[in-house]
């Protein structure tokens, strides 16, 4: 299975980036998103399965991945990364 960003998913992991660099520093910043890319692989993996989103959007799946949720839905081979959102955003909003 490969793993694919959408726009709107990279677009939160550099604001993700950028807010944290300012608040902890660049070094947690780093480590802040690296977490959030082995989360990523470990979904892509089949390691974790994530919850059902389906109260938000029809086949979305979301996990946890440190203050924030991985929205993600799976077609065609790919596990395709649709918004990564902090858990206190409106996420119904965003979606």
């Amino acid at each position: 299975m490969r793993l694919q960003f959408l726009p709107a998913a990279r677009a939160d992991l550099d604001a993700i980036f950028d807010y944290t660099v300012k608040q902890w520093g660049l070094a947690q910043a780093e480590r802040y998103l690296r977490d959030m890319q082995a989360t990523c692989e470990s979904l892509r993996a089949g390691r974790i399965k994530g919850r059902s989103a389906e109260h938000v959007r029809s086949g979305y799946r979301k996990a946890a991945s440190g203050s924030h949720m991985i929205y993600f839905k799976l077609a065609d081979e790919r596990l395709i990364v649709v918004r990564i959102l902090h858990q206190s955003m409106d996420v119904e909003r965003h979606l």
